[in-house]
């Protein structure tokens, strides 16, 4: 128990400096992850020598296979750069098991990781909306539409008092969301910068050419070392990149959930069956 707190302080640590510089610079510095497996795969090999146990080693190697396939399949989809995928796998170097959690801790993280994300986002997008709401509005003119009708489908649920109708929130709200990422990530996270300011991970949002010579073909993982190479050294003109939300913070209220309070979904489902 006390070597999981252990871990569990280190983890956070280090998942804090790492959103401190996403916040700042977009980026999840490697060290912070690779210091997280060396250090996690290190700490268990010693739990296992010293417990004269192979379950640390197995409780590892199952935890790094899970990570490992969600992370390459975000990264490979393009849903998350480098930085969060091997974060998310020195994540599970360090913490296999935890007592708060009856299934690998990995699992329990992910699952808190993408509920505690949606909220971020969706918090995020509102302070955008508010934020730029006058150039949204002269953007996409369908967004004043959308929000009404989304305030409309809460309250005629709750005039007519007719618990089917609660369903007409989910959609509303879910198409306007929607809508309103698509603006949002086409409008206000599109930004230039000289081939001299390229980081690995950065997604570009079209080709590369001089003439009819193709320098660099946009693809979903991002710009490469090799990539940049090329790029700096044959191209001069400004480059379109997208950014985006910053998903650091939600590594950081993950631990922090995932390690005192264990699985969100395990606790809310009871909650809502002991109210029916």
């Amino acid at each position: 128990m006390q070597e999981q707190f252990f871990l569990l302080g280190i983890t956070t640590l280090a998942i804090l400096l790492a959103t401190i510089s996403d916040l700042k610079t977009f980026e999840i510095p490697d060290s912070i992850s690779y210091f997280l497996i060396i250090f996690g795969i290190s700490a268990q090999v010693l739990l296992a020598t010293t417990s004269k146990s192979f379950s640390p080693i197995s409780a590892l190697g199952t935890s790094l296979i899970i990570a490992l396939i969600i992370a390459t399949l975000l990264f490979v989809s393009g849903q998350w750069g480098g930085g969060d995928a091997k974060l998310l796998v020195g994540v599970a170097a360090m913490l296999p098991t935890y007592h708060t959690t009856p299934i690998p801790f990995i699992l329990t993280f992910t699952i808190n990781l993408f509920l505690l994300g949606g909220v971020y986002s969706i918090l995020i997008m509102a302070y955008l909306t508010v934020k730029n709401w006058n150039k949204l509005i002269k953007i996409a003119p369908k967004v004043k539409s959308l929000l009404k009708i989304s305030l409309l489908s809460i309250i005629i649920p709750i005039i007519i008092k007719n618990p089917l109708l609660f369903i007409l929130p989910i959609f509303a709200i879910g198409i306007s969301l929607t809508y309103l990422a698509i603006i949002i990530q086409k409008h206000l996270f599109i930004k230039k910068i000289k081939p001299s300011q390229l980081t690995e991970g950065d997604w570009l949002t079209k080709d590369l050419k001089i003439g009819n010579k193709l320098i660099y073909k946009v693809r979903k993982t991002g710009v490469f070392e090799e990539d940049i190479n090329k790029i700096q050294k044959e191209y001069k003109k400004l480059i379109e990149i997208k950014t985006g939300i910053a998903f650091g913070p939600s590594f950081l209220f993950s631990i922090i959930v995932s390690g005192y309070v264990g699985d969100i979904i395990f606790q809310i489902i009871p909650f809502i069956l002991s109210k029916i």
